[in-house]
């Protein structure tokens, strides 16, 4: 049995409590955000407003109109609001969106409650120990929200992560974790078990004014991702392509006629 002193364990539940008080604030935010709408269709909506800015576009000009679009969101303030509470709550790793679409979204339909924080660098620790090394790869085939990656770049922030869903929210949530904890990999829109490839999300970042800075590429096209297994090549045809039959020798051997086989 692990015993704690009273003063880690004062330590733990103000940990506990602050966090039950971020997502409580975060929730009460999100409403505001969803005011008018479905609350799944408010999520569908952050999580692409979230993104916006991290995609990788084509000219500096279709940049700025990105951000343009931004900035005339008609509810940019709560979208402020909300981005600065997730981005404050994703500190050290950790999943204030997952936490965000598990009690106002999802409510465990279809089975998707998340696996708790403290359970997953359990399993990371269990499974990894600390011999993650500098772009080693970590993949998660059904990866949620993105825990268990997060729960790997604990141990190590610069392994190469990569995540793989069936659900596209799911899949844009894992990217929304990665991005803002500047990680790098792939997050693919797919399914694991027949192997069909939807859309993938490259994830890198680059160095502007002295600071890593995270961004995305999207793309369709299944050969370009590093989670979707490539068909196995079919075998070349045999180098007998007919029946060999025998046939008669030219001349006899020791004055027998016979056949070659």
């Amino acid at each position: 049995m692990l015993l704690l002193s009273s003063e880690s364990f004062e330590n733990s539940l103000d940990i506990k409590l602050t966090a039950m008080t971020d997502i409580k604030q975060l929730l009460k935010e999100f409403e505001k955000f969803a005011y008018g709408q479905s609350l799944h269709s408010a999520f569908t909506n952050l999580l692409e407003w979230t993104l916006l800015p991290f995609k990788m576009h084509k000219g500096v000009e279709a940049q700025q109109q990105a951000l343009e679009t931004y900035r005339n969101h008609p509810k940019v303030t709560q979208l402020v609001t909300l981005l600065s509470l997730i981005g404050d709550g994703s500190e050290n790793f950790a999943d204030p969106l997952g936490e965000l679409y598990q009690q106002a979204i999802s409510s465990g339909h279809n089975g998707q409650f998340w696996t708790p924080e403290h359970m997953c660098d359990m399993m990371a620790s269990i499974t990894i120990g600390e011999t993650l090394e500098d772009n080693q790869t970590v993949c998660d085939p059904t990866c949620g929200s993105g825990r268990m990656l997060l729960a790997a770049a604990k141990i190590n922030r610069k392994a190469l992560f990569y995540g793989a869903d069936l659900d596209i929210t799911c899949c844009k949530m894992t990217l929304v974790n990665i991005l803002l904890n500047s990680l790098q990999g792939e997050v693919a829109h797919m399914n694991t078990l027949s192997n069909d490839f939807y859309k993938g999300y490259k994830v890198s970042t680059t160095l502007v004014n002295g600071y890593r800075m995270p961004y995305y590429i999207e793309f369709d096209q299944p050969e370009l991702s590093y989670i979707w297994l490539r068909p196995v090549k079919q075998q070349t045809k045999p180098a007998f392509t007919t029946s060999f039959e025998p046939i008669k020798a030219a001349q006899p051997i020791n004055g027998v006629q016979t056949s070659l086989f």
